[in-house]
């Protein structure tokens, strides 16, 4: 099991928002990441990980190049990612199963990657 933290609209310095990640730290012993979404300091994620599928890259939040704008945290293994990926032909950055999200939403939207995914 993975921890995963935000907080949206704050105005804390880095080092309180990073205390206040470190109180789930227990759900993820394997990594700990702290990210600022684009730079801005009132919009940020921690992620403690518990590291079951890619050990070394599979960090989140996840971003892939062909996404810049696009950020990922989740916890959870997609069984059909394989079947997706092969279906759409999608290229991977990552061996992570979630990196199907962020390919189907882009061409589908919310909706229709919620359907498709198992």
């Amino acid at each position: 099991m993975c921890g995963i933290w935000a907080l949206f609209g704050s105005d804390d310095c880095l080092s309180v928002q990073c205390l206040s990640a470190m109180k789930i730290a227990h759900r993820g012993p394997d990594a700990f990441r702290f990210e600022n979404v684009n730079g801005y300091t009132n919009c940020c994620f921690g992620f403690h990980r518990l590291a079951v599928v890619d050990p070394l890259f599979g960090m989140q939040p996840i971003r892939v190049k062909k996404y810049p704008y696009l950020w990922l945290c989740y916890n959870g293994e997609i069984y059909n990612h394989k079947k997706m990926q092969q279906h759409f032909e999608f290229e991977y950055q990552t061996k992570v199963d979630g990196e199907i999200i962020l390919h189907l939403y882009d061409k589908g939207g919310i909706e229709q990657t919620i359907c498709m995914l198992d």
